[in-house]
């Protein structure tokens, strides 16, 4: 077999720290993939085909939730997320510009290239289940008490809060222990990053989304409830307070 079986030419975009591969939906900064939910990529690649352009929030949502009529506060909720991984703003970088009344805009310079990689004939086959969890980290120090305390108590209830001041590893924890019950629920747990939000009223919209709910009224916390009250009703949260 000819090496070149194994090489697979693809269109990458490069733009700052990154690299955008949307045949394979993989984004990359400094060479190590970043992890970004899928809604939030489907708005990178659509923002980046069409880089210095205007796209307009319908173009968008009708993209990214094809046959399916959801409120703009769902698209608000990932470009907020999609910024927030980017590190939009962050040292005078500028990646997804806001055009009030229309749309948005990729205003970073984007290098078009071909790039070829290598690839095994058989790849590690990640579940759709850990796609909805940051990766968990390999070694942590001073936590497995806390983990196994707290695991056994979301086996029994419906809710529980980490609380405790910034900094302590209050994220780190959490994320441990949704990989560690991902099995017992079934593959029910989602990790909601909720930092991204300067605005209190898209939280609910935020949550339905990661659940796969799509809000169609007026006020998202009723229907959340509602959803969570039927069908959502085996789900199991955690809530990271920082």
């Amino acid at each position: 077999m000819d090496d070149s079986d194994n090489l697979r030419t693809n269109d990458v975009s490069s733009f700052g720290p990154f690299r955008l591969f949307a045949a394979e939906r993989l984004l990359e900064k400094a060479d190590k993939p970043l992890q970004l939910g899928g809604r939030a990529l489907d708005i990178l690649i659509t923002l980046v085909e069409r880089a210095g352009e205007v796209v307009t929030r319908k173009e968008l949502i009708s993209r990214v939730w094809p046959d399916v009529i959801v409120e703009e506060a769902n698209l608000r909720v990932h470009v907020a997320g999609l910024r927030k991984a980017l590190g939009d703003g962050r040292d005078g970088a500028r990646y997804v510009a806001n055009v009030p009344g229309r749309g948005y805009c990729f205003v970073a310079p984007v290098i078009r290239s071909a790039s070829q990689r290598s690839f095994p004939a058989v790849r590690p086959v990640v579940t759709d289940r850990l796609r909805k969890l940051p990766a968990r980290l390999m070694r942590m120090i001073g936590r497995d008490d806390t983990v196994r305390a707290l695991s056994a108590q979301l086996m029994t209830r419906r809710f529980v809060s980490i609380v405790g001041p910034g900094g302590m590893g209050k994220t780190t924890v959490a994320v441990s222990i949704a990989h560690a019950l991902i099995d017992a629920f079934e593959g029910a747990v989602f990790f909601i990053d909720l930092g991204s939000l300067t605005d209190p009223g898209l939280v609910p919209t935020a949550v339905a989304s990661a659940l796969g709910f799509m809000v169609q009224a007026q006020d998202p916390f009723l229907s959340l409830l509602a959803f969570l009250a039927t069908g959502g009703s085996s789900l199991c949260s955690i809530i990271v307070s920082t």
